[in-house]
């Protein structure tokens, strides 16, 4: 492998070297990748390991991370998935996974239990290290008032006084439900949001959190308003917490989807691109780049075309592919493992014409994703198959910001160049 020909991105993460069977063969991780990485090169080494260990590398994945600490959680992580034969520490460790569970009782409460234990209630969250499971379960206990008692509330047993408060109760951290000193709705309203902090990045709840923190300073409450600025601090941390968890998640559905869709690649970089018009006028297109399955707003882009002026779709998407992808080229940027055409198999046959052209065709994979009458994302159009899209979320969600993308262009710019006629 020449390395020199590699983008390496500038950032701390974690390197997986993999072998000509496109096995990773060695996961590393380093606080600025592109000088550990290219020390491997360096002609002397001083062990045989490693001299083996080169000589068996064909290509490289990179995973970023913010920090050199979540490089490092993310390296223990991968090793203990992929078990790379060139890494010694890490493959031995006896760590389970733990999973956190909501039971299903009267007043519902979180838990840890491993795997094989028996419980009655629905996994929230599959933690791979238990510490970090610990931690993020405590941060919980502080920022929402949910019980952690073995008692099993009823509203029978309430009503006969048959509870006491514990401790939690007098720190804060529960609500006394087993005293009817919790309200059911704002109860359940509480454990929403914290399924929200595992499934939507607790989008909803820091919303929420914020509002109530503006209300208070707005009304001079500030020692209140500090308070919730806590919670919102508490509920980032448990992000940061389970973020090397997430990548390793959505690592792994990168892979499933290449076997899924018989790709030649993995896709972790995904570029889709969509045109934009009204009968034929100011015609634009967008481009969308997803990584490890996330948006990467930075990378998106805008084209006003010239080719597809008219309503010719053919020619915006020939001209949107030859600039795209002869600046990647021209400019030695990383290339996306696929590329997503918003069309039917016709547009995916022009796609491949034109990466043919510019000489990459073999470099990436190429799919086209046609929409349903109701302009949702229908079939997926691969080289030698079509694929309904149910099961395929991710590629549906990724099709359907192309399109809103590409679409919020073209009316700013008809809303513009309206503004600027009546200004004539």
């Amino acid at each position: 492998m020449n390395i020199k020909e590699v983008k390496i991105p500038e950032t701390a993460g974690c390197y997986l070297f993999k072998n000509e069977k496109d096995q990773i063969i060695y996961v590393g991780k380093s606080k600025f990748l592109p000088k550990r990485v290219t020390s491997y090169f360096q002609k002397n080494h001083k062990n045989q390991k490693t001299e083996r260990l080169v000589t068996e590398i064909r290509a490289v994945d990179f995973i970023s991370t913010d920090s050199e600490n979540e490089a490092l959680v993310l390296e223990e992580d991968l090793i203990k998935l992929y078990k790379p034969k060139f890494n010694i520490k890490g493959k031995d460790d006896k760590t389970l996974h733990i999973n956190l569970v909501l039971t299903k009782e009267e007043w519902p409460k979180l838990d840890l239990y491993y795997p094989k234990e028996e419980c009655d209630g629905d996994t929230i969250y599959q933690f791979t290290s238990v510490s970090v499971a610990r931690q993020v379960l405590e941060i919980i206990s502080d920022l929402f008032q949910i019980r952690s008692c073995s008692y099993n509330i009823t509203s029978e047993g309430v009503e006969r006084e048959k509870f006491k408060t514990c401790l939690e109760w007098h720190l804060g951290r529960c609500g006394a439900p087993c005293v009817g000193g919790a309200k059911k709705l704002d109860y359940l309203h509480q454990l929403k949001m914290i399924k929200d902090i595992f499934t939507n990045g607790a989008k909803t709840t820091i919303k929420t959190f914020t509002k109530k923190m503006k209300w208070h300073s707005t009304h001079l409450e500030f020692e209140k308003a500090g308070e919730v600025k806590e919670k919102i601090d508490g509920v980032k941390k448990i992000l940061t917490l389970i973020k090397p968890t997430e990548t390793i998640l959505r690592r792994k559905r990168c892979e499933e989807l290449k076997e899924l869709l018989g790709l030649k690649f993995v896709p972790l970089t995904i570029d889709a691109i969509d045109n934009s018009h009204t009968a034929g006028t100011g015609a634009v297109s967008g481009l969308v780049r997803f990584v490890l399955l996330k948006p990467e707003k930075s990378e998106y882009r805008k084209f006003i075309n010239k080719s597809g002026t008219g309503g010719d779709d053919w020619g915006s998407f020939e001209e949107l592919i030859f600039r795209r992808f002869k600046r990647l080229i021209d400019e030695n940027k990383t290339l996306p493992n696929l590329l997503i055409i918003d069309g039917a198999r016709a547009h995916l046959n022009l796609a491949v014409r034109e990466l043919n052209k510019l000489g990459i065709s073999d470099k990436l994979d190429i799919i086209a994703i046609s929409k349903d009458d109701g302009h949702k994302a229908n079939i997926i159009h691969t080289l030698d198959k079509d694929i309904s899209i149910r099961g395929f979320k991710e590629l549906a969600l990724i099709s359907n910001e192309v399109h809103r993308f590409s679409i919020e262009f073209h009316r700013s710019r008809r809303t513009k160049d309206l503004l600027n006629s009546k200004k004539k």
